[in-house]
């Protein structure tokens, strides 16, 4: 007798890794304008946030880097108008999950001139090593229906012959997200400071991660 079951594992952990997604934004009036003062923030970045705080500037990945003049339609006079030159970098960089460490850095960014937009997801570094703690979660939760399946039909489980693994079930992020228009929210209502508010009142969720695979079992 064949029997195939759909296992499903599912683990929870804590996050012990933070990704900041940063995109740099600056509109001037000549593309040499965009282009000066769009490297000028990202070096003020670098030495205000990243050096003072000792994180190599290495750490600071670029995703896509842009300089453009922005054009809009004008369907009455049927042009285009142009509103300037942008200057657009978007960059990631992660440290170690520590909550003191992230407020600083959340603080420190509110204070610049033009702060570059970003946002905070939370993940686990030993990603590996969780994803197989749920793939084997899944493997036993499929042994179990199985085994009942064939309790069920009078017969006993012999082994199982054939494993799928589909990994569209997979999560590997905390749902939290954090970013600056959040903290810019919560800075308006008499807060004293913005690492004030990570501090006392932000804890991101568990991490879920679930695997499914689905097995071929013989029982006779």
């Amino acid at each position: 007798m064949d029997i195939i079951v759909e296992g499903n594992g599912k683990r929870y952990f804590k996050p012990n890794e933070v990704n900041i997604h940063l995109e740099f934004y600056r509109l001037t009036s000549s593309y040499e304008l965009a282009l000066q003062k769009g490297t000028e923030d990202v070096e003020r970045f670098i030495y205000e946030i990243l050096n003072k705080m000792n994180i190599a500037k290495e750490e600071l990945k670029t995703r896509s880097f842009r300089v453009y003049e922005d054009k809009r339609y004008d369907y009455d006079k049927k042009i285009y108008i142009s509103n300037g030159f942008v200057y657009t970098q978007s960059a990631k960089l992660k440290f170690d999950y520590n909550k003191e460490f992230m407020a600083k850095f959340m603080d420190k960014v509110s204070k610049l001139e033009n702060p570059p937009k970003y946002n905070l997801t939370f993940s686990t570094r030993n990603e590996q090593q969780s994803k197989n703690e749920a793939m084997a979660d899944a493997y036993n939760n499929a042994k179990e229906k199985a085994k009942a399946i064939a309790e069920a039909a009078g017969k006993t489980l012999k082994e199982c012959i054939k494993v799928d693994f589909r990994p569209f079930e997979e999560k590997i992020y905390s749902g939290s997200m954090l970013g600056n228009d959040t903290l810019n929210a919560r800075y308006k209502k008499n807060v004293s400071s913005q690492e004030e508010v990570i501090t006392n009142i932000f804890t991101p969720e568990d991490i879920e991660i679930s695997e499914t695979l689905y097995c071929l079992w013989i029982a006779e």
